[in-house]
């Protein structure tokens, strides 16, 4: 197993700025900001962006969609944002990180719902419960997903696609955005599901150790990837370097797909979590820029 990236350790989860702060009183935030945390959490936090998940403004709930795999079917948890506006629209499955689905992904949900998508968050742990908790360590969570096989994460993410291209308000385009574990799963729909129209994948996994669960990863896969193809990786991403990157770039050139890998300068593993001190701001907000941009030229 490759030596696992600082910024995927659990323990980094266990006192996030905003827990800390919340512990400490607003009327202490400015000082514990710049004390405990150091200048450079404090020079990000005014550019943190504000949650979407509290936009009054969009229709937000907890649903379930049925996937069936063999005769069994199971109702997949999942978080839905929707505009309050009429009309088709396009819609997007957003893929949780090894956390599972929490606040943060259902944030990012709200964003694409506030740029005018229907989003979809299921909780891919479903059928296996609630992962082990980060205090646990980072072991726990490794063997967790370890047992869950990349054809059921496929399947279940596949039934999604279905309901979301069933609903009334879609206009029948289905893209993808997925985020470390989501970001290796997002590519791997890409190669799974023909119909799909868009992938986005930030420092998703591209090769690695295989197993009867994972028989295979991106790189692996380049040639069956239908949807075009955007991924964001962090220049300092000690568990994904560039090199990896620069990898899939050319395998995606050689099989003559339509993508753009991007890799960001003084940005590590998680850069676009902005409830972690991986957050990189310049470089998350050119990522998203980028995001929505790929999804309106093949989602619309």
């Amino acid at each position: 197993m490759r030596e696992i990236d600082p910024a995927l350790d659990p323990r980094l989860d266990q006192l996030t700025r905003r827990t800390f702060l919340g512990r400490a009183g607003a009327g202490a935030a400015g000082v514990v900001t710049a004390a405990v945390l150091g200048p450079q959490a404090a020079a990000q936090d005014a550019d943190r962006p504000k949650r979407a998940l509290e936009d009054e403004n969009l229709d937000k709930r907890d649903i379930t969609y049925p996937s069936k795999i063999g005769e069994q079917e199971t109702a997949i948890k999942a978080f839905l944002a929707t505009p309050k506006t009429e009309g088709k629209r396009g819609a997007v499955i957003v893929i949780h990180e090894i956390f599972g689905l929490n606040d943060h992904i259902k944030d990012v949900a709200c964003r694409l719902a506030q740029a005018g998508y229907t989003a979809l968050a299921p909780d891919l742990f479903t059928r296996e419960g609630s992962p082990p908790s980060p205090s646990e360590g980072f072991g726990p969570l490794m063997q967790f997903v370890g047992k869950i096989p990349d054809s059921q994460i496929m399947d279940d993410l596949k039934a999604g696609m279905r309901y979301l291209r069933g609903r009334p308000d879609s206009n029948g385009k289905v893209g993808v955005v997925g985020f470390c574990w989501g970001g290796r799963i997002s590519m791997l729909l890409d190669a799974n599901a023909p119909d799909l129209n868009a992938a986005v994948a930030y420092y998703g996994r591209i090769s690695g150790d295989k197993s009867a669960n994972q028989p295979a990863h991106p790189i692996d896969l380049v040639e069956k990837m239908h949807a075009p193809l955007l991924g964001h990786f962090g220049a300092e991403d000690q568990g994904i370097p560039p090199s990896e990157a620069a990898k899939l770039r050319s395998a995606l050139k050689d099989h003559g797909q339509v993508a753009e890998i991007y890799v960001y300068e003084h940005a590590g593993h998680a850069f676009n979590n902005d409830t972690r001190e991986s957050y990189r701001p310049e470089a998350a907000k050119l990522a998203w820029k980028r995001t929505l941009d790929w999804f309106a030229r093949y989602l619309s």
